[in-house]
């Protein structure tokens, strides 16, 4: 029961949840006639610094200093507790919190950092009892689902449900992955000229419809979690280059007692369907591991084509992921991946690859926000092609721009644009796309 922790870690809600800091905060300081000093001095603003770099062991110790000289200032002792908190301190974070509110019982960051510290140290009884206090408090919706989030899983609501619904439009300027210089020569052949497709433009309509269904195991540490998604893309006048995906993605999961690292196992099933008949099934299976600050997983993948005549095209691939959250906003990750060929004797199949990326989230205000996201895939294949003579390398760039508006909590439009280019040793294989759409997604939690 205690696995949706985890999912409330790593959901935005904690993010915004912290927003509420500087203004519970502000009005504090005005009701300590000291206080504002203190927060001009040298030492708070260095302490301020060190936490916000997350220097946590810097930012305690000067934090620490400033309490034994101020033990009544509100915001020394907050900063105090939550650098306390991020260095497993958890009797002094414990003891701070409990000094905060007795002094203010009206500083709802501070007892929902407690109420959440309560649950992760299984005091159940108490942690509920702050959870309840808060949800009669005037707080920020967001913060308040969270908090009725936890207060379900104090009260043993075993099964969660959310979907999620997508519906967007877009254009492409290369539906068909056409080459910038569509005549080009084969060394391989004594330099024949070649020509190659052309970029074909066109504009799409996208549907998705997800949903997840969370059990999360009574008076256990297990979960499982089946997740369905069907995805539909058509385009206005080139119907041959339309898909639909369906998936289906089981994951059984096991919460450590320190409530800190998830470990799952988690499998895949998916089909695509094309208007080219080249329609084919991936099966994936492979473990991973989350917490606050990391997501790794090792995966296998079959790739199967369902038609006789496409057979030749299946293949073997093994992914390492690593992403690490370096901020709160700014994650970074890293993959190696391999191609294997099942049975034929193709030469653009066998390959390794390797991924780095970046994704960036800017928040202008608690509705609207910018993502970027970046990402370069080197590529190099195992066997050389003989039409030009020489083993295959790619260079991939992909660059994402974002930008995400919150009508309310269960309704969002997404305005979005992407860059890719694709270098290659072998003039068959130089090709760009730019992508634009909007998106409406709607979601909805049971």
């Amino acid at each position: 029961m205690y696995l949706k922790t985890a999912i409330l870690l790593s959901s935005v809600i904690f993010l915004e949840a912290d927003n509420e800091i500087a203004s519970n905060n502000k009005n504090q300081i005005k009701k300590d006639g000291y206080s504002q000093i203190i927060e001009d001095s040298n030492e708070y603003i260095t302490a301020s610094i060190m936490y916000k770099i997350q220097d946590y062991q810097k930012a305690y110790d000067k934090f620490f200093k400033l309490f034994q000289k101020n033990p009544h200032n509100t915001n020394v002792n907050y900063f105090l507790a939550l650098s306390a908190l991020k260095l497993d301190k958890y009797d002094e974070a414990t003891a701070t919190f409990e000094r905060i509110l007795i002094q203010n019982p009206e500083f709802n960051q501070a007892r929902y950092e407690y109420a959440k510290l309560l649950y992760k140290l299984n005091l159940k009884n108490e942690a509920k009892k702050e959870f309840t206090i808060l949800s009669k408090s005037n707080i920020k919706d967001e913060t308040k689902e969270s908090i009725t989030k936890y207060l379900d899983l104090l009260n043993e609501k075993t099964f969660f449900v959310n979907a999620t619904i997508l519906l967007g439009v877009g254009r492409s300027t290369n539906i068909n992955t056409g080459l910038i210089s569509p005549e080009y020569r084969l060394p391989g052949l004594n330099d024949i000229l070649v020509n190659g497709e052309k970029p074909i433009a066109d504009n799409y309509h996208n549907e998705m419809f997800g949903i997840n269904f969370l059990n999360n195991f009574k008076d256990s540490s297990f979960s499982l979690k089946n997740s369905i998604l069907v995805y539909n893309k058509n385009y206005f006048n080139n119907d041959k280059e339309d898909l639909t995906a369906y998936v289906y993605k089981p994951s059984f999961s096991y919460l450590d007692s320190d409530k800190k690292n998830l470990y799952s196992l988690n499998f895949g099933l998916t089909r695509l369907d094309k208007r080219d008949n080249e329609d084919f099934n991936i099966f994936n299976i492979g473990p991973s591991i989350m917490n606050s600050s990391y997501y790794a997983s090792v995966n296998y993948q079959r790739f199967s084509y369902l038609h006789e005549s496409d057979k030749e095209k299946d293949f073997d691939k093994y992914e390492l992921l690593l992403k690490y959250k370096l901020l709160s906003n700014l994650n970074i990750y890293s993959k190696l991946a391999k191609s294997i060929r099942v049975d034929s004797s193709r030469v653009d199949l066998d390959k390794n690859s390797v991924t780095a990326g970046l994704e960036y989230i800017y928040e202008i205000n608690k509705e609207n926000s910018i993502k970027f996201d970046s990402e370069y895939i080197k590529s190099y294949y195992k066997y050389e092609n003989t039409f030009f003579d020489s083993k295959r390398k790619d260079d991939n760039y992909y660059l994402g721009l974002s930008y995400l508006t919150k009508i309310d909590k269960e309704n969002q439009i997404v305005l979005s644009s992407s860059f890719t280019k694709n270098y290659s040793n072998q003039d068959g294989y130089i090709y760009e796309e730019v992508d634009g759409k909007i998106s409406y997604i709607k979601t909805f939690n049971w």
